[in-house]
């Protein structure tokens, strides 16, 4: 009985708690407004704009960083290939030159590339001496001349666009010189017209196919500051007063091979014509030799006559500003067929 009456008391409070929130519940309903029911659905639409906007906001930063990552790792993986690929092609270019490949030689120049042909390979050679062009006196056969000829003329075969190659002693400058109908074709293009970032080395559209028909001969290559190659290497000039000093720079075409040695070297705006081809009087190119002379971050003792002739190898800073480095070079000895 006294359980009974417990569970009775019990249930009695149940209720009458059931009863106090229905009626609590009750009377908050009764007494709520539309617009406090039009508040609360504002602060739940707000909160889900909010949580689905940061959701979005993640998610869309969490793609942005994978397709950066993907970016990053293709260049990257670009560049290491392309780096690849270029230093094989200058393996190969050094390969040719030291004979461990041969290539087909065609014995005489093309008549589109040069005006007269040319004798057979082992031929006599004759040396022409700056100052006496007429001289026609015999030398020894020169094996370097005859061996770096025979192989790009081979090339010229496939590529006649080759102008000739450049060789920069004690550096990583040597390769094959390209020239197209403008200042754009080799820029970003491998001598068979493959894009690459590296470009080739090329002569400027300007300048003659004939070398000593240029009072000023120019030749372009891009300036990779992460690797050795292209014309990075003459950056070494701009720093080091001794291998300035020294330096000679050997351009090798189909008619002979040409000596220049290095007198300036600056940087300086792309808007500055350092690239001159052309020169209405003898005084206006002396003009330009001296500019170039005074320019140059260290200084040499040359001189320049009307019958001077010189080389202008350019490339860029990678500053990104405009600007370029210039080396100018003085031609000093000739050997011709």
């Amino acid at each position: 009985m006294k359980e009974n009456k417990n569970s009775a008391q019990n249930d009695s409070v149940l209720h009458t708690g059931e009863e106090n929130n229905e009626t609590e519940f009750t009377k908050a309903l009764s007494s709520a407004r539309p617009s406090d029911l039009s508040k609360r659905n504002e602060v739940t639409r707000k909160t889900l704009i909010r949580t689905a906007l940061g959701g979005a906001i993640r998610y869309t930063a969490m793609l942005l960083c994978f397709l950066v990552f993907l970016g990053a790792a293709g260049y990257v993986a670009s560049y290491a290939l392309q780096y690849a690929e270029k230093q094989q092609l200058s393996d190969y270019f050094s390969k040719i030159k030291s004979g461990e490949i041969t290539l087909d030689v065609i014995p005489t120049m093309e008549k589109s590339l040069e005006d007269e042909a040319t004798p057979e390979l082992g031929q006599s050679m004759s040396i022409i001496d700056i100052g006496d062009v007429t001289s026609g006196e015999k030398k020894e056969y020169n094996e370097y001349f005859e061996s770096t000829r025979a192989q790009f003329v081979g090339l010229q075969r496939s590529y006649p666009d080759i102008y000739g190659w450049i060789d920069v002693p004690g550096t990583g400058v040597n390769y094959i010189i390209m020239q197209g109908k403008d200042n754009e074709t080799y820029l970003y293009a491998e001598l068979d017209g493959t894009y690459t970032r590296y470009g080739s080395i090329f002569a400027d559209y300007r300048c003659s196919r004939n070398a000593l028909s240029n009072r000023n001969l120019i030749i372009y290559g891009h300036n990779m500051n992460t690797a050795s190659i292209m014309f990075a290497p003459l950056l070494d000039f701009a720093i080091n007063e001794k291998a300035f000093q020294n330096q000679v720079i050997n351009i090798v075409t189909a008619k002979g091979m040409y000596t220049y040695e290095l007198f300036s070297v600056y940087d300086t705006s792309a808007k500055y014509n350092y690239i001159q081809t052309y020169f209405t009087s003898d005084d206006e190119f002396l003009e330009f030799c001296e500019r170039c002379k005074k320019k140059s971050i260290f200084k040499k003792d040359v001189t320049f006559d009307k019958d001077s002739k010189i080389l202008t190898l350019s490339t860029c800073t990678v500053r990104g500003d405009g600007m370029r480095w210039a080396f100018h070079a003085k031609l000093i000895g000739v050997y011709e067929v």
